[in-house]
């Protein structure tokens, strides 16, 4: 009697952790469904930019100034805002200059020379720089200097896309303005997308 008492016992205590586990398992899916999946970062359109020194992407909402712009220089600003001297802008300019890409070091220094002599002491102390690769393969230099003392204060962000005995800037000259939060964004993704092509001028 006891024997089946315990088997019986057993039985029971069986369907009990099974019936538990069905139940989370149903809960777990059900917390699965009411969870909102991850919102995937939508890619703003762009349309392509072909000049003589390269190509690359720029936001739709931005709009390129042809008057303010020549053969080796395009300006942009977001689409509906008026031209002023404190309208954030971006600006793609060719330069030439006399290092090989291998020697790209010696034009960050002469970058940073540069600076020195134009900026304020307080300013090139304060200045923020990084190295890197872009997905196409082009070393790029990128400089940040924030003018706090300006009215209204502006941030300036450079990056120099190096090439063979040139490289190109991509200026970003942020004066806070509404409405262009987005302004560092589409200067990285010119940068992120730019091809160079082989220029003689």
């Amino acid at each position: 009697m006891k024997r089946k008492i315990n088997m019986l016992f057993c039985i029971m205590l069986l369907f009990l952790v099974e019936g538990c586990t069905k139940k989370e398992v149903e809960q777990s899916q059900q917390q699965q469904v009411q969870q909102p999946s991850v919102q995937q970062k939508i890619t703003p359109s762009v349309y392509k930019e072909e000049k003589i020194f390269g190509t690359y992407n720029v936001y739709e909402d931005w709009v390129f100034l042809e008057n303010y712009s020549e053969e080796e220089s395009a300006f942009y600003i977001k689409k509906g805002e008026e031209i002023t001297n404190t309208t954030t802008n971006i600006s793609v300019e060719y330069r030439q200059n006399q290092y090989k890409k291998e020697e790209y070091d010696i034009l960050i220094s002469a970058i940073l020379y540069q600076l020195k002599l134009e900026l304020k002491q307080e300013q090139y102390h304060n200045l923020v720089t990084e190295e890197f690769t872009s997905p196409n393969g082009y070393c790029v230099f990128r400089i940040e200097v924030n003018d706090e003392q300006n009215d209204p204060p502006v941030k300036t962000i450079q990056h120099y896309i190096i090439g063979e005995k040139a490289h190109i800037v991509v200026q970003t000259t942020d004066f806070g303005e509404k409405g262009t939060e987005n302004v560092e964004e589409v200067a990285d993704n010119i940068v992120e997308s730019f091809v160079w092509r082989e220029i003689e001028i």
